[in-house]
């Protein structure tokens, strides 16, 4: 059986396929047809704050239903200390967090955003 890839998707990348164009193939269903994909609550609630109406709402939703969500357990942050003065704030250093600790490379156009994180990265071009 073949070993299926997991990713940490994050924000940039759902916003994209929410916003991107209908007839092209976006990175997160590229890795979705390639493995599991996992997102944080972190990032759903970025989605729906970004929301300006209802039916974008109903399009979070859908889309969020179709992902594998993690919630942000306590552990996680032990591990923010190792990023103080390196992440541009605390949603970026739990969010690196998530990754080390459930060990899953990050799928996000801003690979430069976690260079500082020692964590596996992976852009579209190399799903």
């Amino acid at each position: 059986m073949k070993n299926k890839k997991e990713f940490l998707v994050d924000t940039d990348v759902l916003a994209e396929h929410l916003t991107g164009n209908p007839g092209s193939k976006t990175a997160l269903e590229k890795a979705m047809l390639n493995g599991t994909c996992f997102t944080t609550v972190l990032n759903a609630s970025e989605l729906f704050l970004a929301c300006n109406n209802d039916a974008q709402i109903s399009n979070v939703d859908k889309l969020l239903r179709t992902l594998n969500i993690l919630g942000l357990h306590a552990r996680y942050s032990l591990l923010t200390k190792e990023y103080a003065g390196k992440s541009d704030n605390v949603r970026d250093a739990l969010f690196c967090a998530a990754a080390k600790i459930n060990r899953l490379p990050v799928l996000t156009n801003k690979k430069e955003k976690y260079k500082f994180a020692g964590i596996d990265l992976v852009d579209k071009n190399s799903i």
